[in-house]
C-alpha cells in the first residue's frame, strides 16, 4: 500500500499567506498605475439669486365655528 503523509506543519499557511499578500501587492500597484490613488477634483457650485420679498396675499377666511362636544347615549328606561 501507498503510504498517504501529508506534509505537516505551517508551511502551507504561510505560502497561502504570502500568496494573500502578493496578491495585494500587485492590485494596489495596478489602482496606483491607473491614477485610482490620486486625488479626485471636486466640483463647486455657486448660485446668485435676487433677494425677493413678496407679500402674502390678504385673504378674508370665514370665522371657525366652535368645537361640538360628540353625542352622548340617552339614559336606558326600565320597562315594565
Amino acid at each position: 500500500m501507498a503510504d498517504n503523509q501529508n506534509g505537516g506543519g505551517s508551511s502551507p499557511w504561510v505560502a497561502f499567506l504570502a500568496g494573500i499578500f502578493l496578491v495585494a501587492i500587485v492590485a494596489v500597484g495596478i489602482v496606483a498605475y491607473n491614477g485610482g490613488l490620486q486625488r479626485q477634483e471636486t466640483a463647486q457650485l455657486e448660485l446668485n439669486v435676487p433677494d425677493v420679498k413678496i407679500n402674502p396675499p390678504d385673504v378674508e377666511l370665514p370665522p371657525m365655528p366652535a368645537p361640538q362636544s360628540p353625542p352622548t347615549a340617552e339614559p336606558a328606561t326600565e320597562t315594565p
